[in-house]
C-alpha cells in the first residue's frame, strides 16, 4: 500500500506540449517523472489539455472490468457505459443511453476494438478513441474513417499518489483502489437480490465511483441508463439520473447507485416511485434507520457497503 512520505519531492520533465489548456487562451504541456507517458498517440491531430484529462478518466473507468466494456465520456464524467459479450453491442448500448451527450466525447474500450464496433461509430462525430491495442484492420478503418480523431494506447495504471493545487500547496493522497468484496455488503432491507442482480449492483458500483460528487447511477442489464453528477444536494442528482432514464425503466430490477450515504428519505422516495427496485450505497447517515425504513415501506432492497466513493 501507498504511503504519505514526510518529504515529497517531485522533478518533473516537459513531455510533450499540447495544443491548449482547458480554455484556448491557456497554455498546457504533459511532464513525466520518469520516461514513460503511459500512452502513444497512433493518429489524429495535436492533444489538448481537456483531451488528455478526459482520457485518463475514461480509461480508468473502463479498466474497472474485465468482460467486453466501452463508455463514453463527456467533460470528466460518463455520458455512456455498458458491458456486453462484444464491443459492437456494448458501444450502442452506451451511446443509446445519452446519444445527445456523446457528441463529441472521448471513446474508451478495455480491449481491442472490432471493425464491427467501428462501423458502428459511423456518422457519429467523437474527440479520441483510447484502447489497449488495435488490431491492423481497426488500424486501417480507423484512418479511413477521420484523419483528425485522435486515437491512442494506454496501459495499466500504476499505483501512484494523487496531487491537488490548493492554496500555495499541494493535497496528496492515495488512489482509490479499496478491494470491496461484495460478501461484505450487507442486505439492510428487502430480499436478498438474484445473481443477475448482483451483477448489475456491481457494475453500478464500479461506476459510481468515477462519477464526480454527489454522484448517482441508475444501471440495467449491465447499461448505465441514468446519471446524476455535481449537484449541490444529493435529490437533485437522483432526479436527474432518473430523468435520463425515463423509458428505460420498462423492465423491474433497476439499480440505483450512489457514491455517498442518503442523509434523507427523500430520496428513496423519489426512486421508488421511478419504479427503482434497487438501491446500492455507502450508509453510515445518522438518519439509516428512517431510509432502511422509507425502502422497506416500498419493498425495495437496500445494499449498505461500507465504502464512500466521493469525487470531487
Amino acid at each position: 500500500m501507498l504511503s504519505l512520505p514526510n518529504n515529497l519531492v517531485l522533478k518533473l520533465k516537459k513531455f510533450a506540449d499540447l495544443r491548449y489548456g482547458e480554455n484556448p487562451h491557456q497554455k498546457s504541456a504533459f511532464y513525466l517523472v520518469d520516461d514513460d507517458p503511459g500512452y502513444k498517440q497512433l493518429l489524429g491531430i495535436e492533444l489538448s489539455h481537456n483531451n488528455l484529462g478526459d482520457a485518463n478518466h475514461a480509461w480508468q473507468l473502463v479498466c474497472e472490468f474485465e468482460e467486453p466494456t466501452v463508455a463514453i465520456i463527456k467533460h470528466g464524467n460518463p455520458s455512456g457505459i455498458a458491458t456486453s459479450d462484444n464491443l459492437k453491442k456494448a458501444f450502442k448500448m452506451a451511446f443509446d443511453a445519452d446519444s445527445v451527450s456523446a457528441f463529441g466525447g472521448i471513446i474508451a474500450v478495455n480491449r481491442p476494438p472490432t471493425v464491427e464496433m467501428i462501423e458502428a461509430m459511423h456518422g457519429i462525430f467523437f474527440e479520441l478513441l483510447v484502447a489497449p491495442d488495435f488490431t491492423s484492420d481497426v488500424f486501417l478503418r480507423l484512418k479511413k474513417r477521420s484523419s483528425k480523431m485522435r486515437v491512442i494506447i494506454a496501459k495499466k495504471f500504476p499505483k501512484k499518489l494523487e496531487l491537488t493545487r490548493v492554496f500555495n500547496g499541494y493535497l496528496v493522497q492515495t488512489p482509490d483502489d479499496v478491494e470491496e468484496p461484495k460478501s461484505k455488503w450487507k442486505v439492510v432491507a428487502g430480499s436478498k437480490p438474484t445473481d443477475a442482480v448482483y451483477d448489475d449492483m456491481e457494475f453500478a458500483w464500479k461506476v459510481v465511483k468515477h462519477v464526480k460528487s454527489n454522484a448517482i447511477v441508475i444501471v440495467k442489464n449491465k447499461n448505465m441508463v441514468g446519471m446524476g453528477t455535481g449537484q449541490p444536494n444529493r435529490v437533485n442528482s437522483v432526479r436527474l439520473a432518473l430523468r435520463q432514464a425515463q423509458g428505460k425503466l420498462k423492465m423491474p430490477g433497476a439499480v440505483l447507485a450512489s457514491d455517498a450515504f442518503f442523509p434523507f428519505a427523500d430520496n428513496v422516495k423519489v426512486a421508488a416511485k421511478a419504479g427503482i427496485a434497487v438501491i446500492i450505497q455507502p450508509g453510515g447517515s445518522i438518519n439509516d434507520e428512517k431510509v432502511i425504513n422509507e425502502a422497506k415501506k416500498h419493498r425495495m432492497t437496500m445494499i449498505f457497503t461500507g465504502v464512500r466513493h466521493f469525487k470531487h
